[in-house]
């Protein structure tokens, strides 16, 4: 199990104002300084002429939960839920909808990076866990700008769409970012909540795909999610596990795990000008020994934070269009299922995404 760090949120920075008398107070779940999770009040204001109030019925549960357990937020996001009211300037988004926001929710619209589009860069963004602190899936409503909406798909089951708000747009958007063609071989890094979702993608998107895994007993797995290959890294006999054939390696490795791996043998792995991309959150150090392979080869290594909106949008868009979605284990939201839910996360005990779905 990789190293949990907890993340305390900052003061929060409420992006819509509560007005002096709130619209609503609601049942939610929050973490605790005991690492367990407990039923708990959020409350949102009310609803403003651009403003889009959501009451949640589904929520995916992400291992960036298990960072956030302890920092007294409402848990959660990967949210689906239903528009049950919107603003009176609100144009795209109709009462009954379904309909989600991602793990960014607010941005300045005037800065550099918001006029190029890249919303989750803004000083200003809203980030899950550090602002508007009562706005997670595991409450029942949130109270969300109408541009950081998204309709979802509508031959998707809701609880399919949960995790496709979280998982499935951390590992789309690399594909646009980093201009990830069908002629490309890439490999995927682990086969969890991100990586199952990343295989689908990758296999979509027309690309040779190749699934890593410290484990032989998940290469039908890997493949019957669209690997076309499979290597194993944890051999008996402790060979190395990178091709021998520069044509056998990578234009582009996607790291999907939430721990340090042997970077210098993934390195080691790719093509000349070949990049290495990570998504799962880790705290420990980054170290390779492959410091002159990056400027004798050109390779590089470049993260992704989650996806800005438009990456958002086309993700559904292609998740809909190719079937792409996750597997799935449905709970019904209580405050014992969600700790069990948490507990299992932990041990890897889970194929390969929970989602949790509210009762009322």
């Amino acid at each position: 199990m990789p190293p949990r760090r907890q993340l305390k949120p900052r003061k929060a920075r409420n992006r819509i104002p509560y007005s002096s008398t709130l619209l609503t107070e609601f049942k939610a779940f929050r973490g605790t300084k005991e690492g367990k999770v407990v039923e708990s009040t959020g409350r949102v204001g009310n609803v403003g002429p651009n403003d889009v109030l959501i009451r949640m019925t589904h929520a995916g549960l992400c291992f960036t939960d298990v960072h956030y357990i302890e920092a007294g937020n409402v848990l959660g996001h990967e949210p689906v839920g239903v528009a049950e009211q919107v603003g009176s300037e609100v144009k795209h988004i109709k009462v009954n909808d379904v309909v989600a926001y991602g793990y960014n929710h607010h941005s300045c619209n005037t800065c550099d990076e918001c006029r190029q589009g890249n919303d989750t860069l803004c000083p200003e963004r809203a980030l899950y866990g550090m602002a508007d602190l009562d706005f997670g899936g595991f409450g029942k409503y949130a109270l969300i700008p109408e541009n950081f909406v998204h309709k979802m798909p509508e031959n998707m089951k809701p609880e399919h769409c949960a995790p496709l708000n979280c998982a499935g747009a951390t590992v789309f958007a690399p594909f646009l970012k980093f201009d990830i063609k069908p002629i490309h071989r890439v490999g995927i890094i682990g086969i969890g909540g991100l990586g199952h979702l990343a295989l689908q993608v990758a296999n979509k998107w027309g690309c040779d795909v190749t699934a890593f895994t410290t484990s032989e007993s998940k290469s039908a797995e890997a493949k019957s999610f669209g690997a076309n290959n499979v290597i194993v890294t944890k051999r008996a006999d402790g060979s190395s596990f990178v091709p021998e054939r520069e044509e056998d390696k990578f234009d582009f490795i996607i790291c999907t795990v939430s721990s340090q791996v042997p970077w210098d043998e993934y390195i080691d792995c790719l093509k000349t000008r070949g990049q290495i991309i990570p998504l799962g959150v880790d705290f420990g150090k980054f170290e390779t020994n492959r410091y002159f392979s990056l400027l004798a080869r050109e390779n590089k290594v470049g993260g992704n934070i989650v996806s800005t909106r438009y990456q958002h949008q086309k993700m559904l868009e292609f998740c809909a269009r190719h079937g792409i979605k996750p597997a799935v284990e449905v709970l019904d939201l209580t405050e014992k299922n969600i700790n069990t839910a948490f507990e299992r996360l932990q041990k890897n005990d889970v194929r390969y995404r929970f989602v949790l779905k509210h009762l009322e």
